[in-house]
């Protein structure tokens, strides 16, 4: 007769129970976790990604989404002419019937025979939505003083995703935002860490790196007059 190195023993009768106890206890701890990861993960795109990447993020710094009404609403009619050297700073749509207009609102832009210089800035932001069919541009986001819009992109559902800072008594914290132009709301979705004011440079050396700014050291070689 063969003999097994093991005596074969019979489960206890709590065994079951016992195993099942320990199955729930993971499972719960699975979809909390999962729950968690699914709250703070969200679509980015591949420019709000630049963005990050730039910076150094990812989607797991971000908290949960603060959802507001927006209250303003201001259309006015659009004229290529007006924003011509703009256009080329676009964000433009999939089919190209809008664009996302992060800098014709506040960014001051002069054409010198050394392509495009900017003097300076106002102090208030605004993020403009142009739609071509209808003619009409429309303000998605504004903000004085304690914002910084750097990067925009279209999410595949049509809204709008925005990404840049607020400022706040801690510093600048990176924050990107999630709007629409038929839905009268904004998302808001900050990040608790904060970036040194002196590293906010996405716009003038990723997005915008063919234009010369006034911070920049510009020598005399191809200064503007």
């Amino acid at each position: 007769m063969r003999v097994h190195p093991h005596p074969i023993t019979t489960r206890q009768p709590g065994y079951f129970s016992l195993k099942a106890l320990l199955l729930l206890g993971f499972s719960v701890f699975f979809v909390f976790a999962c729950g968690r990861q699914c709250e703070e993960s969200f679509y980015t795109g591949e420019r709000i990604q630049a963005w990050m990447d730039h910076y150094g993020l990812t989607t797991d710094h971000f908290q949960a989404a603060e959802r507001f009404d927006r209250h303003y609403s201001l259309e006015q009619a659009f004229e290529e002419g007006d924003r011509a050297l703009y256009t080329d700073l676009f964000v433009y749509s999939a089919d190209s019937a809008l664009a996302i207009d992060l800098d014709s609102y506040h960014l001051v832009l002069e054409d010198t025979p050394y392509g495009l210089f900017s003097p300076g800035r106002e102090v208030d932001m605004e993020v403009g939505l142009i739609d071509f069919e209808r003619g009409v541009r429309s303000r998605l986001l504004f903000c004085g003083t304690p914002c910084l819009f750097e990067e925009a992109g279209f999410h595949p559902d049509g809204h709008i995703l925005v990404a840049g800072f607020v400022e706040n008594e801690q510093g600048w914290h990176p924050c990107i935002w999630k709007t629409s132009r038929k839905e009268a709301f904004i998302e808001q979705r900050l990040a608790q860490q904060t970036i040194p004011v002196e590293d906010l440079d996405y716009i003038h050396r990723v997005r915008l790196p063919h234009i010369r700014f006034w911070f920049e050291d510009i020598t005399s070689e191809n200064r503007p007059d």
